[in-house]
């Protein structure tokens, strides 16, 4: 019953919230089913690209969130065995996971976390009956549980690492390591797919999220983990990881190595730069099994009930909240309805193109249906948008530009903080490919020799009449980037889809790296690889 209740109060709850800025990134996902995009595995563009069958609201992008939430639940509570469960153990276990903010937000919106969720599940599940009967379908389930996993977010290897960090006999086992082999294989096709697309995820995650060393980050991490879970269930969870370190159960082990792994791996990794607070979202799986069966001590009864209740009822309060119309932009659940159908009118039915946002391109699509695309720039990453390339097909034909800065020529539109600009003959130089070939240091200036490739289907004009070109060399100082423009260009026009030789000379900065960039007076965008000089 109380299942039920659930999964019903997730369907109104996703029915009534706001539809959240990366969901409507995540609906596009499903739009063009692929075995791989920029961000993510393609698991959570699979769950959307269902979704939008029921056709009915917010509905369409999260239904098969909300029953994949449902079965989540189901597969935690069978885990635990609880045949013959008391009221008071439903009672319990249902408190303590209402309680757990991010695992009950989860259950409504669409991010690849719902089926990370899941599929920790259910390896956790599998890996409990297999301790109990090592079976070669057993194993083969584990095998495509884990492929599964690997196909929601890249952090289910974590998971499968620490599991196997707490029982080291698993390496022992051969039918282990055929479904290794088995969940590498299922994997495979996304592996090609980012070996076709030149790797955009690894480069995005383990380079472009880079951030040079801040105490701030450190510092942020155990706060924003309390906020994720919450205080109670935290200190509990880690208080029973303390006493549960010395248990020889292997089950029991794998989810004190999951949750303590988890924590420390990521609070390592601020040194690289800030950690999003959710990355430790898969360990509210191990951690419902650990909170779960140590309350049921005749101890922890009362306890459980005076501290973990307020929690629930917050979360409660939370969630009513989000349905009302007064939810703030900056938690990303704001109503961008009529700002984006605003927009939409003043586009009358041209292309639109964001500058500096690929969710705004996002909610635009999902609340109006309309074409609209994200241009990334030097200021800002790619994103999906770059591999669509949606930008290709606008070229020299009328689109409108939106921002959100008041840049010369661009007016507000509506009472929104968006301002657009009509172009007849629109022209972007995010696809222009700047190669360098050849490169020479003239005193204080630095010589390239490059090949532009111009894939647009017209030719691209650095003097276009209302979006002139200008060339620069990007080069990153700490935290900001120094701009040096060419000093001259010997080319005007590169015929539709033909290349061109050019010299270009820049200012010299001795042991820096530098990118080339194009600009317009709306928007700058990187076109080479990163470029050293000795």
């Amino acid at each position: 019953m109380y299942l039920l209740i659930w999964v019903l109060a997730d369907l109104v709850q996703a029915l009534f919230t706001n539809m959240h800025a990366d969901e409507a990134y995540y609906a596009l996902y499903g739009q063009f089913l692929d075995w791989g995009y920029y961000d993510h595995p393609p698991m959570v563009a699979l769950l959307t690209y269902l979704s939008h069958f029921v056709g009915m609201g917010a509905l369409s992008v999260r239904f098969c969130t909300v029953l994949l939430h449902g079965a989540t639940i189901w597969l935690v509570w069978k885990t635990l065995s609880q045949v013959n469960a008391s009221v008071r153990d439903v009672n319990e276990f249902f408190l303590i996971a209402f309680s757990l903010f991010m695992f009950v937000l989860y259950g409504f919106i669409t991010t690849p976390d719902a089926p990370l969720l899941f599929f920790t599940a259910l390896f956790f599940y599998l890996y409990q009956q297999y301790l109990k009967k090592d079976s070669f379908l057993l194993a083969m389930l584990l095998g495509l549980t884990m492929a599964a996993m690997l196909y929601s977010k890249y952090m289910a290897v974590l998971v499968i690492g620490f599991v196997v960090l707490s029982n080291f006999k698993l390496l022992k086992d051969w039918k282990l390591w055929l479904a290794v082999v088995l969940a590498a294989l299922l994997f495979m096709p996304h592996i090609l797919w980012q070996f076709n697309h030149d790797f955009p995820s690894l480069k995005y995650h383990f380079l472009i999220r880079k951030d040079p060393f801040s105490w701030l980050y450190i510092l942020e991490f155990l706060p924003n983990q309390l906020l994720v879970f919450n205080p109670v269930c935290l200190f509990l969870a880690f208080y029973f990881c303390w006493q549960e370190r010395r248990n020889k159960d292997s089950f029991t082990r794998a989810c004190v190595f999951t949750c303590v792994g988890f924590v420390l791996f990521f609070w390592v990794m601020t040194v690289n730069g800030h950690a999003e607070p959710h990355w430790t979202i898969a360990i509210t799986i191990p951690m419902l099994f650990l909170l779960y069966r140590n309350t049921r001590k005749e101890l922890w009864h009362k306890k459980i009930l005076r501290y973990i209740l307020p929690m629930a009822v917050l979360v409660l309060l939370v969630r009513i909240g989000l349905c009302t119309p007064y939810v703030p932009d900056i938690t990303g659940f704001g109503n961008y309805q009529p700002a984006m159908e605003a927009i939409h009118q003043q586009a009358g039915g041209k292309p639109v193109a964001f500058y500096m946002s690929f969710q705004k391109p996002s909610l635009y699509r999902y609340y109006t249906g309309g074409n609209g695309m994200a241009l990334s720039s030097l200021y800002n990453r790619q994103t999906q948008y770059d591999i669509l390339q949606f930008d290709k097909d606008i070229q020299g034909k009328q689109v409108l530009a939106v921002s959100t800065s008041h840049d010369d020529g661009y007016t507000q539109i509506g009472n929104y903080e968006f301002y657009g600009h009509q172009f007849n003959q629109f022209q972007g130089t995010n696809r222009i490919e700047v190669l360098v070939e050849n490169q020479r240091v003239e005193g204080d200036s630095v010589v390239l020799d490059v090949m532009m490739n111009n894939p647009y289907a017209v030719p691209f004009d650095f003097g276009h009449p209302e979006l002139p070109v200008s060339i620069f060399a990007a080069y990153l100082q700490g935290n900001q980037y120094q701009l040096e423009r060419c000093e001259d260009i010997d080319i005007q026009v590169i015929p539709a889809g033909d290349k061109a030789k050019t010299q270009l000379r820049f200012k010299y900065i001795p042991d820096q790296v530098c990118v080339i960039c194009l600009a317009n007076s709306s928007n700058i965008s990187v076109n080479s690889e990163a470029v050293s000089f000795e």
